[in-house]
């Protein structure tokens, strides 16, 4: 049932239809299948409860005149559907309130579609819009006018235009509810968009797209905070770089698509050794780090240790060939003698450096002899 009322809501919206557009079309239909159902009812109240049905055959002609709109936006007519939509509305407004007079208020029809011009129209016609808004009080005021001068053309027995004032006055209410609630709710839901969109984008800003990894600039930014974090709370610090050894060889021998499947196998295991609060990025080529919070220095090394001997023993298969590889790991902390976190940054790479040079696959703390 949700669905199919979803369907006829929605009709003449498709994948392609923009978001602030979609909006609008649900709201013409809405409002179209409202009122047009609202009427309905009116012509039913009328036929049980009076004996002359001039409002009846008046209503039943506006009723389907307010679903030309809906069936535009089936044609995908959409900036037609609007305009038709409301000059409709004006026209029937004034043709009711002249025909049966103000006691049945319609009128008062004109204050939604004030809003609805401004609604309908924001992108499109630019300031045309401001035609169809300002027009409401010109016809406001000609219909005060006609109303002091003028009687109505048909007279209804009074007990019955009490009854039909009230039912005039609810569905004038409603509309205007359906359309603010309308567009407020696809004003939510653009603004959520915008949020997650804004999201996914400072996302991929802060992402390496080959590993999904953190890339260099957010790391940057993540050790500057981290490191005065610690520096004001004495708190831990250990920042890890390692890098993978002899790089340029498996590029050399199997291709730069090798290469980047062992990339993505180092990713795979950071993702699985490493604690959500662990920051793993990669800043270069090849060139990977770990900072760590909330731990000490014995954790840091268990921890890099198990991960140096999980790189050793995978086995990246590409071309029915087999790889394997192996990574050489620089470790320093943050102590207060260190100035910047440039300084923690220098360390590790400096103790990575050690590492390369005595062997490589094996981890080094930096040391100041070093």
């Amino acid at each position: 049932m949700k669905q199919n009322i979803k369907k006829v809501i929605e009709v003449g919206i498709n994948q392609e239809t923009d978001s602030w557009l979609a909006g609008k079309i649900k709201l013409v239909n809405i409002i179209s299948l409202a009122n047009f159902i609202f009427i309905l009812w009116m012509i039913l109240f009328d036929l049980f409860i009076n004996k002359n049905h001039y409002l009846s055959i008046v209503l039943l002609g506006i009723s389907f005149i307010m679903l030309i709109p809906y069936y535009l936006n089936y044609k995908k007519r959409y900036i037609a559907s609007r305009l038709v939509f409301l000059s409709f509305a004006y026209f029937c407004i004034c043709f009711l309130a002249v025909i049966f007079g103000k006691e049945f208020y319609f009128q008062y029809y004109l204050v939604p579609g004030v809003g609805m011009s401004l609604i309908f129209f924001r992108d499109e016609i630019g300031n045309k819009k401001w035609l169809f808004t300002l027009a409401g009080v010109p016809l406001w005021a000609l219909l005060e006018f006609w109303f002091a001068n003028y009687p109505a053309f048909i007279i209804l027995d009074g007990k019955y235009v009490s009854a039909i004032s009230y039912f005039s006055s609810f569905l004038i209410f409603v509309t205007a509810i359906l359309m603010f609630g309308t567009f407020t709710h696809e004003s939510d839901n653009q603004l959520k968009n915008i949020s997650k969109m804004n999201k996914k984008f400072k996302q991929l800003a802060n992402i390496d797209p080959l590993t999904n990894l953190y890339n260099r600039r957010f790391v940057d930014q993540q050790l500057n905070y981290l490191f005065d974090l610690a520096k004001n709370q004495n708190g831990f610090l250990g920042f890890v770089i390692f890098d993978i050894d002899f790089f340029k060889k498996v590029n050399d021998t199997y291709g730069h698509d090798a290469g980047d499947k062992v990339l993505q196998m180092i990713a795979k295991l950071a993702d699985e050794n490493f604690r959500e609060t662990d920051l793993v990025g990669r800043i270069g080529g090849e060139e990977f780090c770990i900072v760590f919070t909330n731990t000490n220095k014995e954790n840091v090394l268990k921890i890099v240790e198990r991960f140096r001997k999980e790189i050793e023993e995978q086995v990246v298969q590409y071309e029915e060939k087999d790889i394997k590889v192996t990574s050489s790991f620089g470790i320093s902390y943050f102590s207060n003698n260190l100035n910047s976190c440039e300084e923690l940054f220098k360390n590790a790479d400096t103790a990575l450096y050690e590492a390369k040079r005595s062997g490589r696959n094996r981890i080094y703390e930096y040391k100041k002899d070093l």
